[in-house]
């Protein structure tokens, strides 16, 4: 469509056979433009020209008696004329309008690089103690006074750089490593026992061993001290620190019973979905009836599509209720024995991550009920740790 015509307008006019002579002649001795002419299968014809054009054939046409009509009209004009009577979408999209150009003022997305174990989401409600975060008004942020803040609030980073790239924050951090962290630590502390053992070997960085290589301790008892008296220097107090490592002996046990119960998912139930926009929350659903049914409660958040553009800070947040039923079922002795043996497998995993295995002795009891696994369990680990202690 020709510029000048979409913005002032146009419309289609038509006139039949005995009258198109007529028209085309006043169109013609007046210099009134039009285009698009087209004719007719009974010789009639109908074209299209601007707005204030058509309004002044149509005033000459009727003054002399000539027929002729409007068929169509298109153009901004008309097509604001036509939404007058819809306010709400007239509303709808100036907001949209005003949402698309505000939006551009807020933070859209947060990424953080550099954390090994602290999860994303953490350092992410950090930052929104801290008063940051997706929404944030990007005039109001102070990045170094916001840096400062999150080191405060915070004692396991060390480092953070907020630089912000358009409505994206890009977050570095550097976490706070262990050392750095006891080190960075001005109280005095003593290295005690954290469970019975023999002492191996004694590696210490600050402090006075008080045990010896062969020499067997309970839970609690004192390793390593923070004071040491001097005839020199007299009382000089540290934080002791180091590695005691010692051969310990653990029992664990573990049992799975034969009988349990099953779940089986019957259906989902929306119970609520809130419509997340920045900052902003609206619940636009919820079901507070009561189910009378066993259900477990699922949170799902939906994200829109992205399509490999920078992703909208908008969500829809739903909690389904998940109703099952409870059946009862039974495993074989080998099935429970096979869990028994996965399940201590993880306990091991667990409570003896950094210790070095020496022996393992595993006796198996089965009953009516259960299978029971007990693990005796021979290791080298470190069993230093650190007690604080206040000087008067």
């Amino acid at each position: 469509m020709n510029l000048a015509l979409l913005l002032g307008g146009s419309v289609t006019l038509r006139t039949d056979a005995e009258n198109r002579t007529h028209v085309l002649n006043i169109c013609l001795s007046e210099g009134m433009p039009y285009v698009d002419l087209s004719w007719e299968t009974d010789g009639g014809i109908h074209f299209r020209c601007p707005l204030s054009t058509a309004r002044r054939l149509m005033r000459i046409c009727r003054a002399r008696g000539i027929f002729i009509e409007r068929v169509s009209a298109d153009g901004i004009p008309e097509m604001i004329l036509r939404l007058r009577r819809r306010w709400g979408l007239i509303a709808g999209m100036l907001c949209a309008i005003a949402m698309v150009v505000l939006s551009g003022m807020f933070v859209w997305d947060v990424r953080i690089t550099g954390n090994e174990t602290l999860r994303e989401d953490e350092i992410k409600t950090l930052l929104s103690e801290c008063g940051f975060g997706v929404g944030s008004y990007l005039p109001d942020v102070r990045t170094g006074a916001l840096e400062n803040r999150v080191l405060i609030a915070s004692d396991r980073l060390s480092w953070i750089s907020v630089n912000l790239d358009g409505t994206v924050a890009r977050v570095q951090v550097i976490e706070r490593r262990a050392a750095d962290s006891d080190a960075s630590s001005a109280r005095p502390a003593n290295l005690v026992a954290a469970c019975d053992g023999q002492i191996e070997l004694i590696q210490l960085y600050r402090g006075d061993a008080a045990v010896v290589i062969g020499q067997a301790v309970k839970k609690g008892e004192l390793l390593a001290s923070g004071l040491r008296e001097s005839e020199l220097t007299g009382l000089h107090i540290t934080r002791a620190a180091g590695e005691v490592l010692a051969r310990t002996e653990h029992e664990i046990c573990v049992e799975i019973p034969l009988a349990y119960e099953e779940k089986c998912l019957e259906k989902e139930k929306i119970v609520s979905a809130t419509l997340k926009f920045f900052n902003f929350s609206l619940k636009i659903f919820e079901n507070t009836g009561n189910t009378g049914e066993l259900y477990d409660i699922i949170e799902k958040e939906i994200d829109p599509p992205a399509f490999g553009a920078r992703p909208l800070p908008l969500s829809l947040s739903l909690q389904v209720a998940a109703t099952y039923t409870a059946e009862p079922r039974t495993r074989t002795h080998e099935e429970a024995l096979a869990l028994a043996y996965d399940a201590l497998d993880e306990r091991l995993s667990e409570l003896l991550s950094d210790a070095q295995i020496l022996a393992k002795a595993v006796t198996t009891e089965m009953t009516d009920a259960s299978v029971r696994l007990r693990a005796t369990v021979t290791c080298i680990e470190d069993i230093a740790l650190v007690q604080e202690f206040e000087v008067g």
